[in-house]
C-alpha cells in the first residue's frame, strides 16, 4: 500500500508542472538550436569549426569557461557532494581551480598561443615527439565519452526528477539538442550558448540562496538545523582517514596536481581560450574566469546543504538539487531554474564533443593517417562529434551504478592527470625533458596510477603520487635517452 501510494504521489507531482515553467522549457531548447543553427552559417572550414575562426572576445570566452567547467560533476554533482559531505565540497571550487586559473592565464596561455597549437595534445607532439601527442589525445578522448556519459546522466536524473521522465528519454532529448547545435555550429555555437546557460545559471542560483532560506524558516533556522542535526556538514576539510576528501588529500593532490592539469592541460576549458581574437582575450578570459568562480561555491553548494535541511526524500544524492528546484522555488523560477541545471550540464556535453572532435580529427587522424586531407576536417569532425555523443549516450544509463558523479570523475581524472601534469609542467619549462623520456613517463604513470587505484588508495593520493613519480622518472630518464635537434625557442616558457 506504501508503495502505490508513494508512486501516485510521485506521478500527482509531474502532473503539477505549471504551464509557464513548460512554456520557458520549450522556449529554451528551442532557442538553444536557433542560436547553433544561425551560428553555422559562419562555419566554412575546419578553423572556423573548431576555433571558432579566432574571433571570440575575452567575456565570452571566460563565462564559456565557467559553463564548461561548472558541468555535471560541478553543479548536479557538487550539490550531492555537499549533500553527504558538507563544505568541504567547496575546496574544488576555490583550492581546486583559482590559483592554477591564474597560472593558466600568466603562463601556459601565452605559450600555447606562441606555439600556434590547436590542442595540448598537439602542443605535446611539438614539445615531444608526435607518439605522445597521439597518447594524449587518446587518453583524453576515451576520458571525454565518460564525461559526457556522466553530463547526460546527470540530466536525466534531473528530468526524472522533475518531469517524471525515463532515465533515457532524458538521455535521448538531451543528446538530439546538444548534438543540434554543436554540430552545426562548433566552437562558436558551444562558446556563445555556454555564455548564456551561465547567466541563467547564476541568476537561477541567487533565486534558490533567496527563497531557499525562506523555504527553511530563515538564515537563524537554517543555520541552527544545520548546527544542531548536521554538525559534520560544517567542516571546511574532512578527516584524513575520510574515503573520498581527506584534507592531506586535497591539498596535495587536488591542489598540487589535479587543479594545475586541468586549467592548465585541459584541452575543453583551453580550447576557447586557442580560438580568443588575441592572445590578450585569451590571457583575459581565465581571469574573467577566475572571478566568477569566486562566487560558484555559494550557487552549487548552498543547495545540497538545503536539501539535507528540508530533509529531502530522495534516491540519490545527486539528486539533491533537482529536489531542492522542484520544491523550493515557484512557478517561472521553478522553469528558469531547471534550465540552470540543464544549461550547465548541456554546455559540459558540447565543450566535451567538440574538444573531442579535435583531437580525434587532427591529432590521431592526422598522425595516423599521414596522407589525410586537411580539406576533409570539416567533415570529419562533424562527423566524429556525433559518434562521440553517441558513445556518451550508451554510456550514460550505467553511471547510476559506479557512486556519486562528483567522485566519479575525479576518480577518472587521478589516473592520468599526475604524469600529463608532468610532461607539461617540465616541458614547458625546462629543455631538459626528451621525446622517448616523455613517452615512457606518460605510459607509465598511467600504467602505475591504475595499479595503486585497484589497491584502493584514495584517488588524491594516487594523483599526487604519480605526479611525483613522473617528474623524477622524467627528469633522470632524460639523461638516458636521445636529445632532438628541435627548435624549443617557442615551446618553452620565458619570462619577458
Amino acid at each position: 500500500m506504501t508503495g502505490t501510494s508513494g508512486t501516485l504521489h510521485k506521478k500527482s507531482r509531474s502532473l503539477l508542472l505549471h504551464p509557464l515553467d513548460l512554456t520557458i522549457i520549450v522556449a529554451y531548447m528551442i532557442t538553444i538550436v536557433v542560436v547553433g543553427l544561425v551560428l553555422s552559417r559562419k562555419v566554412h572550414d575546419a578553423h572556423d569549426f573548431f576555433l571558432a575562426g579566432r574571433s571570440l572576445t575575452w567575456w565570452i570566452i571566460g563565462l564559456s569557461i565557467i559553463g564548461t567547467n561548472v558541468s555535471a560533476e560541478g553543479y548536479v554533482g557538487a550539490a550531492g557532494g555537499a549533500y553527504k559531505n558538507g563544505i568541504a565540497q567547496a575546496n574544488f571550487e576555490w583550492i581546486g581551480a583559482i590559483p592554477a586559473m591564474i597560472l593558466a592565464s600568466l603562463v601556459f596561455i601565452p605559450l600555447y598561443w606562441r606555439s600556434g597549437v590547436y590542442s595540448i595534445p598537439e602542443y605535446l607532439g611539438l614539445r615531444y615527439n608526435q607518439t605522445v601527442r597521439v597518447t594524449a589525445a587518446l587518453i583524453a578522448s576515451v576520458f571525454s565519452v565518460f564525461t559526457i556519459g556522466v553530463a547526460l546522466w546527470a540530466i536525466a536524473l534531473t528530468l526524472e526528477t522533475y518531469l517524471n521522465w525515463p532515465i533515457w528519454a532524458g538521455i535521448l532529448v538531451t543528446g538530439t539538442v546538444v548534438g543540434l547545435y554543436s554540430t552545426a555550429g562548433g566552437l562558436r555555437a558551444v562558446a556563445f550558448t555556454d555564455a548564456l546557460q551561465v547567466v541563467i545559471m547564476f541568476a537561477g542560483g541567487v533565486f534558490i540562496g533567496w527563497l531557499g532560506i525562506s523555504k527553511a524558516g530563515g538564515l537563524d533556522a537554517f543555520a541552527t538545523a544545520l548546527t544542531t542535526d548536521h554538525p559534520d556538514h560544517l567542516s571546511a576539510y574532512l578527516a584524513s582517514d575520510h574515503g573520498e576528501f581527506p584534507w592531506p588529500g586535497v591539498l596535495l593532490g587536488l591542489g598540487i596536481v589535479l587543479s594545475p592539469a586541468y586549467w592548465c592541460g585541459g584541452q575543453a576549458i583551453l580550447q576557447r581560450t586557442l580560438g580568443a581574437r588575441s592572445q590578450w582575450d585569451a590571457s583575459a578570459s581565465m581571469i574573467f574566469a577566475a572571478f566568477a568562480k569566486t562566487f560558484v561555491p555559494l550557487l552549487i553548494v548552498f543547495p545540497g546543504l538545503l536539501a539535507l535541511v528540508m530533509m529531502a526524500d530522495i534516491e540519490y544524492p545527486d539528486m539533491a538539487l533537482p529536489w531542492v528546484i522542484k520544491n523550493v522555488l515557484p512557478p517561472g523560477l521553478s522553469g528558469l531554474m531547471f534550465i540552470a541545471i540543464i544549461a550547465a550540464l548541456q554546455s559540459s556535453i558540447d565543450s566535451g564533443i567538440n574538444s573531442t572532435s579535435l583531437m580525434v580529427t587532427r591529432d590521431i587522424r592526422r598522425v595516423i593517417f599521414k596522407n589525410a586531407n586537411p580539406d576533409s576536417d570539416l567533415k570529419v569532425g562533424r562527423w566524429t562529434t556525433v559518434v562521440v555523443l553517441l558513445g556518451g549516450m550508451l554510456f550514460a544509463p550505467f553511471i547510476g551504478e559506479l557512486g556519486g558523479i562528483y567522485f566519479l570523475v575525479q576518480t577518472l581524472l587521478s589516473l592520468f592527470q599526475g604524469p600529463m601534469l608532468a610532461l607539461l609542467v617540465l616541458g614547458a619549462f625546462s629543455r631538459h625533458p626528451t621525446a622517448n623520456a616523455g613517452l615512457i613517463t606518460l605510459l607509465s604513470g598511467v600504467a602505475v596510477a591504475a595499479c595503486l587505484m585497484w589497491y584502493g588508495l584514495n584517488m588524491l593520493y594516487v594523483a599526487f603520487g604519480t605526479f611525483c613519480y613522473s617528474v623524477v622518472l622524467l627528469w633522470c630518464a632524460s639523461y638516458f635517452t636521445a636529445r632532438s635537434d628541435q627548435d624549443l625557442s617557442k615551446l618553452v616558457f620565458r619570462y619577458g
